[in-house]
C-alpha cells in the first residue's frame, strides 16, 4: 500500500495499523520527555511543569462541553446518511461554543490569579500562565480531530495531538539541552505551546484537505437542542474521567509537596505505557462502533471489541512484566537515584493498567451505542470514591498511597462497565469469549 493511501485509508485493520503505530510512538516521545524534563530539571520544578499542564488539561475539559465525542458520533452518523448540511451545522456551531467557553476560561482564570494563586512563587506562577496559552489550542484541536475520525480518517485525525505534538516537544528539549540553555519550568510550557500550535496547523489542514473544501458551498442546519442534549452526558463522563485521573495530583500537592507529585507523575507515565493500545485503539474503532449499532449490526461489533481487547492485552503483557521485574533499576538508570521511591506505585499502577487492558473498550462502547448517560453517572461514583480514598492514604502512605487508591478505583469502574454492558448490549468487552 502507497503511504500515501495508508494515511487516507478508511479501513479499520489500517486505522487499527495506524493508530498502534502512531500512539506507540507518541508514547514513546512523552516517555523521553517526562525523563529529560526530570533529568534537567530539579525534582520540585518538575512537579511545578506536571501540575501546570495538569490544570490545563482539566480545564480543557468543560471548555470543550462534551462535544469531540459526540462530534466523533454525529460526524459518522451523518457521513452514512449523507446530511451534509446537519454536518457544516455542527462544525460551526461547536466551534463557535468552544470560542465563548474558552474566552470565560481565560477570565475567570484571571479573577482566581488576583484572588488567589497570585501569592505562589514567581516560578509556579509563570508557569501556570504559560500553560493556559495552550487551552484553545488543546480544545480546537480536539474538535478537529474529532472530526476527521467521525470520517474515519483515523490516522490523519490522531497524528497531529499525539506524534507530531510529543515529537516536537522532544525536539524543542533536546535542542535547548545541546544549546546549553537553562531549562526551567517556563521554557519548557513555551516549547510545549509551540509544538501544540504547529501540530494544530497541520491537522488544520488535513481537515481542510477531507472536509471544510467540500461542504464551503453547503448552507449549514442546526440542530442546537439535540447536539447539547447529546453533548452534556459526554461532557460530564470526559470530565469527570479527567478529574478523576488527575484528582491525586492535587491531594499530593496539599496533604504532600510538589516532589510527590514528580514521583508520582514519573510511576504513572510508566504504567500508562502498559495499556498506551487501549487508547489507540479505542480512538481508531469508536465510529466503526457507532457505524455497526446504527445498523444495528451486534455480530460486527462483538467482533470488532474482541480483537480489540485481545491485541491491546497481547502488547500490555510484555510491558508491566518489564516494569514489575526491573522497574526499580530502570528508575533508577532513566531519571536518577531520587526517582526510586516511585518504583512500588509504578507496581501497583500497572497491575491495575493490566486489569484495564483486559476489560477492553468499555467506555468506547458505551459512547459509541447511546449509553454515554450510565457512563456518566459511573465517572461521578468512580471520583467521589476516588476522593474518598485518596486523602487518607495519601496522609498515611504518601505516593504508594495514592497508586493504591487510583489503582482500586480503576478495577472497581471496569468490573462494573463489563457487567452493564453485558446485561444491557449482550456485549463482552474483555478478552474473554
Amino acid at each position: 500500500m502507497k503511504i500515501s493511501n495508508f494515511f487516507n485509508s478508511k479501513q479499520i485493520r489500517v486505522a487499527v495499523a495506524g493508530s498502534l503505530g502512531i500512539k506507540f510512538l507518541s508514547a514513546l516521545f512523552a516517555f523521553l520527555n517526562g525523563l529529560l524534563l526530570a533529568r534537567y530539571l530539579s525534582v520540585e520544578s518538575f512537579g511545578t511543569y506536571v501540575l501546570a499542564f495538569t490544570t490545563v488539561t482539566i480545564v480543557s475539559i468543560p471548555v470543550s462541553l462534551g462535544l469531540p465525542n459526540m462530534i466523533v458520533r454525529y460526524v459518522s452518523k451523518y457521513e452514512i446518511s449523507q446530511n451534509l448540511p446537519a454536518l457544516k451545522g455542527l462544525l460551526i456551531r461547536s466551534n463557535l461554543l468552544v470560542l465563548l467557553t474558552s474566552i470565560l476560561a481565560g477570565v475567570i482564570a484571571f479573577l482566581l490569579y488576583l484572588i488567589w494563586w497570585k501569592q505562589y512563587s514567581p516560578e509556579v506562577v509563570e508557569t501556570f500562565w504559560i500553560s493556559f496559552l495552550l487551552l484553545p489550542l488543546l480544545v480546537f484541536g480536539s474538535l478537529r480531530s474529532s472530526a476527521l475520525m467521525g470520517l474515519k480518517y483515523m490516522i490523519l485525525g490522531q497524528l497531529p495531538d499525539t506524534f507530531i505534538r510529543n515529537g516536537l516537544l522532544f525536539i524543542g528539549i533536546v535542542i535547548m539541552i545541546i544549546a546549553e540553555v537553562e531549562l526551567t519550568p517556563q521554557a519548557a510550557m513555551y516549547i510545549h505551546v509551540i509544538a501544540e500550535a504547529i501540530a494544530f496547523i497541520v491537522g488544520y489542514f488535513f481537515l481542510n484537505s477531507k472536509l471544510l473544501r467540500k461542504i464551503r458551498t453547503v448552507k449549514p442546519v442546526y440542530h442546537n437542542k439535540l447536539w447539547l442534549k447529546e453533548a452534556t452526558p459526554f461532557g460530564i463522563s470526559s470530565g469527570v474521567q479527567i478529574l478523576k485521573s488527575k484528582l491525586v495530583n492535587y491531594v499530593l500537592v496539599f496533604f504532600g509537596s510538589l516532589e510527590a507529585v514528580a514521583l508520582f507523575d514519573v510511576a504513572m507515565r510508566g504504567a500508562t505505557l502498559v495499556s498506551f493500545t487501549l487508547d489507540a485503539l479505542n480512538k481508531a474503532i469508536s465510529p466503526y462502533l457507532s457505524s455497526a449499532f446504527e445498523n444495528n449490526n451486534k455480530e460486527t461489533l462483538q467482533r470488532i471489541v474482541t480483537k480489540t481487547t485481545r491485541i491491546v492485552f497481547v502488547f500490555a503483557l510484555p510491558v508491566a512484566l518489564v516494569f514489575i521485574v526491573g522497574g526499580r533499576s530502570l528508575l533508577s538508570f532513566l531519571f536518577g537515584a531520587e526517582y526510586q521511591d516511585a518504583y512500588v506505585p509504578l507496581v501497583i499502577l500497572c497491575g491495575a493498567q493490566l486489569i484495564n487492558a483486559m476489560a477492553g473498550a468499555a467506555g468506547a462502547v458505551l459512547n459509541m451505542t447511546g449509553h454515554q448517560s450510565y457512563l456518566s453517572i459511573n465517572q461521578i461514583q468512580m471520583m467521589l470514591i476516588n476522593a474518598v480514598l485518596s486523602i487518607p492514604l495519601v496522609l498515611y502512605f504518601d505516593i504508594v498511597g495514592a497508586a493504591i487508591a487510583f489503582a482500586s478505583v480503576l478495577v472497581l469502574q471496569n468490573i462494573l462497565l463489563i457487567s452493564y454492558i453485558k446485561r444491557k448490549l449482550n456485549v463482552n468487552t474483555t478478552i474473554f469469549k
